[in-house]
């Protein structure tokens, strides 16, 4: 499913319309059904079977042509604890302007449908008629923005725990490492090879040796993306300080590094030695 994760990442406003609008038709077919099987139980139904299908299609898609609005609403007035009174002032403002282009775009299109199947389309007492919708309206208005401040705390959410991740994955780049009551950076690309001693691993890096508080196991996992490479049970080395190597009868192996230091090969590690020598 990562090709799905991906367009929804890519494509996350076009997903939810898409996704809104699926829903709608599909609920508001729903409705329109079973407005028109109320109408059917007492025998000979008073509306015809297109009628409940225009009044729930002109909702549905005078809907559809707010939401973009009320998305930039929502992003011009993000909630915040700051302004709680005028996030209450204004959100309740919008709703009421909300409600009434809905009103009037639904109407309008009825209007229009009406006149084409030759019909005459009345929508009663418009004030009364207004807050019947309003009410309903309300609800709407507010589910958008209840699943509009979701998927951005959703998206948000994600975001940082793959950074977090991602930081978590990365390899080091340098250690600060405590000699001699000083404090010393050692780049691990200027790091020849490590030794295992005791709890820590000597770092020898330009002649000289820093001792840093960890196990040769835990480095190299951690330089794994670093070109370090297990060599031996107390033995790491940067596979680019390499400058040649060479195989004994027994099966073990001796690395001579550029500085001229011999490094032993456990055959243990041979065949995961020789893997990574060539993804250099």
């Amino acid at each position: 499913m990562n090709w799905l994760e991906k367009i929804i990442k890519q494509h996350t406003a076009l997903c939810g319309y898409i996704t809104a609008t699926v829903y709608l038709l599909i609920n508001n077919t729903v409705n329109a059904l079973s407005v028109w099987t109320e109408h059917s139980r007492a025998g000979m139904p008073q509306i015809q079977l297109w009628e409940p299908f225009v009044w729930e299609y002109t909702s549905a898609l005078s809907l559809l042509v707010l939401i973009p609005a009320l998305i930039a609403l929502f992003r011009c007035y993000p909630l915040n604890t700051t302004h709680p009174l005028k996030l209450v002032v204004v959100h309740t403002f919008s709703s009421l302007v909300f409600s009434l282009c809905h009103v009037l775009l639904m109407v309008g299109q009825r209007h229009l449908a009406y006149l084409f199947m030759q019909g005459h389309y009345d929508f009663g007492d418009y004030y009364q008629e207004f807050w019947y919708e309003y009410r309903k309206d309300v609800l709407s208005y507010l589910f958008i923005f209840f699943i509009y401040h979701s998927v951005k705390w959703t998206l948000k959410s994600t975001s940082v725990a793959a950074q977090q991740d991602l930081s978590l994955n990365q390899s080091p780049t340098q250690f600060l490492v405590k000699k001699h009551g000083e404090e010393h950076i050692v780049k691990v690309s200027e790091i020849e090879w490590y030794e295992a001693s005791g709890n820590y691993v000597n770092l020898h890096s330009k002649g000289r040796i820093y001792p840093l508080r960890e196990t040769l196991n835990n480095l190299c996992t951690n330089l794994a993306q670093t070109h370090v490479t297990r060599v031996h049970r107390r033995f790491a080395v940067n596979n680019h300080e390499i400058a040649s190597v060479r195989y004994i009868p027994s099966g073990d192996g001796i690395i001579t590094l550029k500085s001229g230091i011999e490094i032993n090969l456990s055959r243990r590690f041979k065949t995961d030695f020789k893997q990574a020598i060539k993804v250099i």
